[in-house]
């Protein structure tokens, strides 16, 4: 799954966002109404409450609000609760009205949880219902239909992502299949043969060229690594995006439009 970047404006940090936050877990809600993902999002970017969430999911896409090294005020725990203030807060959508909308905006979050915890190698233990920070009744439908279904949907999701393993590929080029000599589930041993076999490259299973690359200031590139520079966690819209090489220095890249320091082994050129 891939969250949509909407992100706030900084200068509505000090209301929505005001706090840097390294996070802890998810935290679940439902929206409580029928609109759209989208709608949820730009009507808590723009009005003048504090109230705040980091993403809203609904039956056709996930977007991603709020950054998620900042904290937002949805659990209802205070100014220094954990819930607030380490947690990701997701909204699913339709939970008014239920049908088949909500059912399918609910599968969808279990996949976008899912993904989170792989991101920040967490277990099922961290994901939490409002009602667990506040006591309020929420994510109203989905304890309704049962919370322990719910938690099994990401389980699932989970252990799909976790039981899926990248394949590297050894070719000259991604579009000459028959020229392939080899394909690992060990990135180094495809590094290793292509090494050996002057010419050719390593590519993943989306045919991005992954070795050798040659990037240099000014170089436009993706992002695959885990953490940055300095061991924070790389966010997934971070890796959607594309960013331009503005500095090298040993073994690392300054990204221009993101103002971050990465690891070249963590980037693949665009």
């Amino acid at each position: 799954m891939a969250l949509i970047q909407k992100l706030i404006s900084s200068d509505k940090y000090s209301l929505k966002c005001p706090y840097s936050m390294t996070p802890k877990g998810v935290c679940i809600h439902n929206t409580a109404n029928d609109a759209t993902a989208s709608n949820e999002i730009s009507y808590m970017q723009t009005n003048t409450n504090s109230t705040s969430f980091h993403i809203a999911v609904d039956d056709n896409e996930a977007i991603l609000g709020i950054p998620l090294n900042r904290n937002a005020w949805h659990a209802g725990d205070g100014g220094s609760g954990e819930g607030n203030r380490y947690y990701i807060g997701v909204e699913i959508c339709y939970s008014k009205s239920g049908g088949d909308k909500f059912t399918n905006a609910e599968k969808r979050a279990s996949k976008e949880v899912a993904a989170l915890l792989k991101q920040y190698g967490w277990t099922i233990s961290n994901v939490k219902k409002h009602q667990d920070f506040s006591g309020k009744y929420c994510p109203h439908r989905t304890l309704d239909l049962g919370w322990q279904r719910f938690l099994n949907m990401i389980q699932g999701e989970l252990d799909n992502i976790n039981n899926t393993t990248e394949i590297y590929r050894v070719r000259k080029t991604w579009e000459d299949a028959a020229s392939q000599i080899g394909a690992f589930s060990v990135f180094e041993n495809a590094k290793a043969c292509a090494d050996a076999n002057p010419g050719y490259s390593v590519f993943d299973s989306k045919g991005i060229k992954l070795y050798p690359l040659t990037i240099t200031v000014g170089s436009k590139v993706k992002v695959i690594g885990t953490n940055y520079a300095t061991g924070e966690i790389i966010p997934d819209w971070v890796k959607q995006n594309t960013y331009t090489v503005s500095q090298i220095s040993d073994t690392k890249a300054l990204l221009k439009e993101i103002a971050s320091w990465v690891y070249l082994k963590d980037l693949v050129l665009a």
